[in-house]
């Protein structure tokens, strides 16, 4: 990816990262970013008004190619014959773009071969696509509303290269779906366009005009979405059900947890999300994983918690704290200080990848966690050398300090204001007076990630890899299971909200996702990992300290954004 970006239908509840389009949905984060949107069309000699906009789109929409000719081409890319394959892979090259929606849907195709070829093609005639550039684009688009925004947006994004560009295309669809209280002639022709993309859209487009306050006859059009939930393209019914979710609609819930049973694991992270929001303690103790007998899983027990819960109450959705889009980073620098002392830096980026501030620290700093405190943004941080927590602002400076009887490696500040510290062998929660309110020692010295959970639970991971949760209180073990070994000290792990546990398993080059009983359930490929994080979109942010980079993943195991330090990364987060 592009910055942090959630699919468009799922930020009309979840807070997102990056620039929004106008109208904004209630729980959604807003930011100008014309400036820079600007700059970088102008950088490429690209015109930024409202018709030199269009202008970018309409030349990279293309003629779809003629359908028969595509289906039978797609079918045999799964031809037994070697040759017939090749023939057919050769034939959609010479397509071109006009392929490309085609392609698309094959992606969904129930053939492996298929489904595999056609992605490649794809990638194939997308890798000189400028998704940056049409996001940006999309974006201005929405500031400026230029007249038949609508009908062009539409005609484009099938050709849009990734999820990010139709992300912004969906979003912008919303601030240009009215004009002078009417509703735009291409948002209406579009639900029921034969590409469920378009038809998908459109819903989400009436949704986000009739919750800014811009759509005329808001019950009339709401309810033509709502018949999108009964479209026969599963993926139509998602958009819908997810639009409709933000609403607070509760007839979308059976819509979306029937999606369970039959889209891949990969389109469905936002219902799972929803879910997990939802059921809070109650959250079944499954993932949607990477299979089909997870993904199944999956839907037999949200069937029974749905069923179980039928006065769920949506407003909870409203309860999720602003996601900014800004990555922490803690890295090691190629420098020691006075007195022996390594040098490290604490940074944040913004959601274009850039610094929005940094400092150094001379103290071997190991990990952070940024938060607001009246207005002010403050970083706690866990100095290793110094065996000591510190509390500074964004310059660095030092606004509190205490020692904590030995090498920290890992730091959280909890809701109430605490703060907990991981040492080898030691956990100790502390408030702001210094003064301890929990402590828990383990003499082996043998604790290399460790976090306090939102239940008050404590979930641990030896270098060996014995994974406890243990109540605080009584430290009564509640779980005990193998997971990978951790040999590197300084990173992190996540437990997620339905018990899972992600770990960064450095030796095997992999993050493994674990069941709550410790049944390895999903994982992905990367080298040396250190630090995994799972963000609110489904994707899993991982800091590399070996090849200095920080990573999000889908959960396919794709990277949708990747980040190149100059420093060794320890722990890498999102907020």
């Amino acid at each position: 990816m592009r910055p942090f970006l959630v699919p468009a239908c799922l930020t009309m509840f979840l807070t997102v990262t990056g620039a929004r389009a106008q109208g904004p949905i209630p729980g959604e984060q807003v930011s100008d970013t014309s400036v820079d949107d600007q700059k970088a069309l102008k950088a490429l000699g690209l015109g930024v008004d409202g018709p030199a906009l269009l202008d970018y789109f309409r030349k990279r929409t293309f003629k779809e190619a003629n359908p028969k000719e595509m289906e039978l081409l797609i079918k045999q890319l799964g031809d037994n014959e070697f040759s017939i394959r090749e023939k057919a892979f050769g034939g959609l090259i010479s397509l071109g773009p006009s392929a490309l929606v085609g392609l698309k849907q094959a992606e969904a195709h129930a053939d492996v071969e298929v489904k595999q070829r056609a992605r490649d093609l794809r990638d194939r005639l997308e890798a000189k696509a400028e998704p940056p550039i049409q996001a940006a684009t999309a974006r201005l688009v929405a500031r400026t509303k230029p007249a038949g925004a609508a009908e062009v947006l539409l005609g484009f994004l099938p050709f849009a290269p990734d999820l990010a560009v139709a992300d912004e295309i969906c979003k912008s669809l919303g601030s240009v779906a009215a004009t002078n209280g009417k509703i735009e002639p291409a948002i209406l022709q579009a639900l029921h366009d034969k590409l469920p993309l378009k038809r998908g859209a459109a819903g989400e487009a009436l949704v986000r005009a009739e919750m800014a306050k811009q759509l005329p006859e808001p019950d009339k059009h709401v309810a033509d979405v709502r018949k999108l939930m009964k479209d026969s393209e599963p993926t139509v019914r998602l958009r819908a059900g997810l639009a409709l979710v933000s609403r607070k609609e509760r007839e979308a819930l059976p819509v979306l947890v029937e999606l369970l049973n039959h889209l891949p694991p990969e389109q469905l992270w936002p219902v799972e999300e929803i879910l997990i929001r939802l059921a809070g303690d109650k959250t079944p103790a499954v993932s949607l994983g990477t299979s089909e007998d997870t993904r199944k899983a999956c839907f037999t027990a949200w069937t029974k918690w749905l069923a179980d819960n039928p006065a769920v109450n949506l407003k909870k959705l409203d309860e999720i704290a602003p996601l900014l889009g800004l990555t922490l980073i803690v890295q090691q620098k190629v420098r020691v200080a006075v007195g022996g002392r390594v040098a490290g830096e604490i940074l944040e980026l913004d959601n274009q990848k850039q610094k929005k501030w940094s400092f150094e620290v001379t103290n071997y700093p190991v990990d952070a966690q940024v938060y607001e405190d009246k207005g002010e943004t403050r970083v706690v941080v866990a100095e290793f050398q110094a065996a000591q927590v510190s509390i500074r602002d964004k310059t660095g400076t030092v606004v509190k300090e205490f020692r904590v009887g030995g090498n920290p490696i890992g730091v959280q500040r909890l809701p109430n204001g605490n703060i907990f510290v991981v040492l080898q062998n030691r956990l100790v929660e502390y408030d702001m007076n210094a003064a301890e309110k929990f402590s828990y020692n383990r003499a082996n010295h043998d604790i290399f990630r460790a976090k306090k959970l939102a239940n008050g639970e404590i979930a641990l991971i030896t270098s060996s890899g014995q994974y406890l949760r243990m109540e605080a209180a009584t430290q009564r073990v509640l779980k005990n299971f193998q997971v990978a070994p951790v040999p590197v000290l300084f990173g992190s792990m996540d437990v997620l909200p339905n018990g899972n546990v992600l770990v960064p398993d450095f030796q095997q080059n992999r993050v493994v996702e674990y069941n709550g009983e410790g049944k390895q359930i999903a994982q992905f490929n990367v080298q040396w990992p250190n630090s995994a994080l799972r963000l609110p979109n489904g994707n899993t942010l991982v800091a590399s300290q070996n090849t200095r980079k920080v990573m999000e993943f889908t959960r396919d195991g794709r990277i949708a954004w990747e980040y190149s330090s100059d420093g060794m990364v320890f722990n890498a987060k999102r907020r």
